[in-house]
């Protein structure tokens, strides 16, 4: 049934004045295979010939070790003990990893830039991936095998601005619910992103979908945030231009047709009413944060800064035609690569002034290494701390040998050969009481202690 559903929504998408249910004509059913399999073909070659570094290899950042952090602009990354997202679609990856027609409608939350955990950094990078470096027990990652018990990505799919103060309630409870009495200490990283489906839908209600709506539903969303959960950065993306998918049209007719249904507002405005109706929504947005730094300016334990890094005024070019290697397979969502460079661009935005962030222009340049806290001003930009950064104090800095993923310690020879002997007594006496005492004798909990540590452990039973 879902297949014949789906084969319908395709042939809706072709001829939309087909409306009668019948069963379409096969040189109907051929066309619509054509279409969309040349689409196919046309995205794996962009996909190909993008030379893209996926992931970052090479963790080569100094690890700071501190005390719990007193202020919200002095938050530094190993800090931070929960990654959560709010929003729609973009932020649970919907289509991201989508091969067919048939899965163009799935998400893929182990792979989003946000919260994505199915995914090693090496392999692709998201934030909370990138959190973990300095954090090792932050919570927040989501999987698309199983909906782990610390997933805090409550986006929801088809979600419009109105309905982002209900998501704000639900994280609200599910930090309650979850961290208990510990979400009083803990400090948060939220990401929201959100206003795509109003700007597809601004033209039929710009009273539902327009700029006002939205600044009102960001003012209330932030309000619940503030009220009710404690030591918070909240991380705001503005909505991509959904008028630049357009650009897609003219390397496959079936994008054209896609947008026809998923957002038929590009077609019905033109880019210079689009692009007054995006800047009311930026400005709405710039005034809400603004208040709320204003009204919290003696507060140490909010504060919410605008991230434009994904704020394309086009789609980037690759051979010079519109890169659609960056969309899913619906030709309207991100795909693994634009979720890779999100992730990046917003990392690196978060230690660069909130008046001076960048937004992404040369894709491939520089996306290889890992931008680290600057030593200087190691702490997540905030208005309060973007001219006047108050430098570190009593950090205990660990310095990467370059090249190796793991911490090294600056040590004399002699007190490095000490640690080495010593281990080796503690690990002769071990061997001999083990001999001296079958493990069957052991406890469970000795045993457990004993086992190494899985990925499940450290991410979801220990705080």
């Amino acid at each position: 049934m879902a297949r014949l559903l789906i084969l319908f929504v395709i042939i809706h998408l072709i001829l939309p004045q087909f409306n009668c249910i019948i069963s379409p004509p096969n040189e109907i059913l051929k066309i619509s295979a054509e279409i969309f399999n040349s689409w196919r073909d046309v995205k794996k070659e962009f996909t190909d010939s993008m030379k893209h570094p996926m992931g970052l290899p090479h963790f080569n950042c100094s690890y700071s070790i501190q005390e719990p952090a007193t202020s919200v602009h002095q938050l530094h990354p190993s800090q931070i003990d929960v990654v959560a997202a709010l929003g729609d679609s973009v932020s649970v990856a919907q289509a991201a990893k989508s091969s067919s027609i048939f899965d163009i409608f799935e998400e893929y939350p182990g792979i989003s830039f946000v919260t994505g955990d199915d995914v090693t950094l090496n392999e692709q990078a998201t934030l909370i991936n990138m959190f973990r470096q300095f954090s090792p027990r932050v919570k927040g990652g989501s999987s698309d095998r199983i909906k782990k018990f610390y997933d805090f990505n409550l986006a929801v799919p088809g979600s419009f601005s109105h309905e982002l103060p209900e998501q704000a309630k639900e994280l609200v409870k599910t930090l309650k619910r979850k961290l208990g009495s510990r979400s009083e200490d803990s400090w948060k990283f939220v990401n929201i992103f959100i206003g795509h489906n109003d700007l597809c839908n601004v033209c039929k209600n710009e009273t539902l979908y327009g700029p006002e709506t939205f600044g009102k539903s960001i003012r209330s969303a932030l309000t619940i945030i503030h009220s009710s959960i404690p030591n918070v950065f909240v991380n705001i993306m503005p909505p991509i231009n959904v008028q630049i998918h357009s650009q897609a049209h003219e390397v496959s007719p079936f994008c054209e047709l896609s947008h026809k249904q998923t957002c038929s507002c590009i077609f019905e405005l033109d880019k210079e009413e689009y692009r007054k109706i995006k800047e009311k929504f930026d400005d709405q947005l710039k005034k809400i944060v603004n208040e709320f730094n204003e009204n919290s300016a003696t507060s140490n334990s909010f504060t919410v800064v605008i991230s434009p890094g994904m704020d394309l005024k086009s789609i980037p070019l690759l051979g010079g035609q519109p890169n659609v290697a960056l969309l899913a397979l619906d030709c309207f969502h991100l795909s693994p690569i634009a979720h890779d460079i999100a992730a990046k661009q917003i990392w690196k935005g978060l230690f660069e002034p909130v008046q001076q962030k960048t937004i992404t222009s040369e894709l491939s340049v520089g996306m290889d290494r890992f931008v680290c806290p600057p030593m200087e001003c190691p702490y997540l930009r905030t208005d309060q701390n973007s001219e006047d950064c108050e430098p570190p104090k009593n950090f205990r800095i660990l310095p990467i040998i370059p090249g190796n993923t793991s911490v090294g310690l600056s040590m004399p020879p002699f007190i490095i050969l000490g640690f080495f002997l010593f281990g080796t007594a503690l690990i002769l006496l071990f061997v001999r009481a083990s001999i001296r005492r079958p493990s069957s004798e052991f406890s469970d909990e000795r045993h457990y202690l004993l086992l190494p540590m899985r990925r499940a452990d450290l991410n979801d039973n220990i705080f």
